[in-house]
């Protein structure tokens, strides 16, 4: 067996003995192995850190008269966050919800801390303490594990850390999440106690599965009346990306690259839309015309005929709504879930959709309608996709049953 030779290590500077303060930089002298087996000497600053292991595998990679990349040993986690969420490239709301979850959450946990020494052990440690803090919601602790995920693994994929802590760890247990189904007696009562002015945008909500925002951003030019459909692909938005301005902005409220959606629209509703504009016309309003990795500032303008507006000539937005509105309207009648809670706007998405795939229509259909993916839906609605096994199930066993005995002769 061949003996592992020895190692030699010794400064490189012209006087050893000088302090390191009259600007001696220390550069060590490794003794290595190149790539033809020779013996062969590489000077490495002592600043950059590296041992022997990692000094013989700059040597391996190294092109003549290339210098080694310095390691960045006190990087902390603040600092690779910081530089993480600044080259984001996504919506103004997601980025908001990054850096707020960085801000107020993660930098006073994990802030001061080294990047290279967070530990596994220290990661799991951290995922039980949010679970038991009684505090905080499930929902809002998975955002901060995410957010901290996406950290850890970029740090990982620029060279920052040897080893992501996250890997093989369990997040924060999120229970499975349970909406409001309306009844349509709740839905009809809810159209006949809201104010007029407002009372088509809840309908749009529970007969045509729109969001929030989505339904206030609803124009005269979305509705196709001879095919009964609407043409969702607007919304309102007041947020730091519109300097808290509302704005009709020509995007959809959560897919970027979706431009639009067509949505069924039921009898009654057009009927409804109909007198709706008799009484209050549609008013025109600047809409940007938003594209895909540009912020609102640079995005060219349009014009559309906006359907809903405040008294005071505003576009709708949710702070408004939902006080003035919508929680009045739940509290006069009564409507409460079963751990007495309001019911949320979007609870109405979730009637409609979940009205859809109870009576058999197939989940690709609904999907296309609302602008979610099929993967999406089956998550939050798997509940009712399992009671599809008791509807169908004995259409599809039918399918492929035995042929009687009868059938097989008079076939052949």
């Amino acid at each position: 067996m061949a003996r592992k030779p020895t190692v030699y290590k010794r400064c490189d500077c012209p006087d050893q003995n000088r302090p390191k303060k009259d600007g001696c930089s220390h550069s060590w002298g490794y003794n290595l192995t190149n790539s033809e087996g020779k013996r062969t000497r590489a000077s490495i600053p002592e600043s950059v850190g590296l041992t022997q292991a990692q000094a013989q595998a700059v040597l391996d990679g190294m092109t003549p008269g290339a210098a080694p990349e310095p390691v960045e040993a006190n990087l902390t986690f603040k600092q690779w966050a910081g530089d993480w969420l600044s080259r984001r490239r996504v919506k103004e709301h997601s980025l908001e919800k990054y850096e707020i979850a960085i801000r107020v959450h993660l930098n006073p946990r994990w802030g001061r801390q080294r990047l290279r020494s967070i530990k596994k052990a220290q990661v799991e440690a951290w995922v039980q303490e949010m679970e038991a803090n009684e505090s905080l919601a499930n929902s809002t602790g998975e955002g901060h594990w995410k957010v901290f995920q996406m950290v850890m693994k970029d740090a990982l994929q620029n060279g920052k850390i040897t080893a992501n802590p996250t890997y093989e760890v369990d997040g924060p247990y999120v229970g499975e999440s349970t909406s409001y189904v309306f009844s349509p007696d709740e839905c009809w009562a809810i159209y006949d106690t809201f104010p007029e002015r407002y009372r088509l945008i809840p309908m749009f909500g529970f007969a045509c599965g729109t969001r929030q925002a989505e339904a206030f951003g609803v124009c005269d030019d979305v509705i196709n009346w001879d095919r009964n459909l609407l043409n969702v692909r607007r919304q309102v938005l007041r947020t730091k990306e519109t300097r808290y301005k509302r704005i009709l902005v020509n995007r959809l409220k959560t897919s970027p690259r979706l431009n639009s959606k067509d949505t069924p629209m039921p009898p009654y509703l057009l009927e409804a839309v109909a007198e709706y504009m008799e009484r209050f016309p549609p008013r025109a309003t600047e809409t940007v015309v938003w594209e895909h990795r540009k912020k609102i500032d640079d995005c060219k303008r349009s014009s559309a005929r906006a359907l809903f507006w405040t008294p005071r000539d505003n576009l709708l937005c949710r702070n408004y709504f939902n006080d003035d509105l919508w929680k009045p309207a739940l509290v006069k009648l009564g409507i409460k879930d079963e751990e007495g809670n309001l019911p949320t706007f979007h609870d109405l998405r979730h009637t409609f959709i979940s009205t859809c795939l109870q009576n058999g229509i197939p989940e690709h259909t609904v999907a296309a309608w609302v602008g979610d993916s099929v993967e999406e839906l089956r998550r939050t609605y798997s509940h009712l996709l399992k009671d599809h096994a008791d509807t169908h199930g004995a259409v599809a066993a039918g399918l492929t049953s035995r042929p009687k005995l009868s059938l097989v002769r008079n076939a052949a």
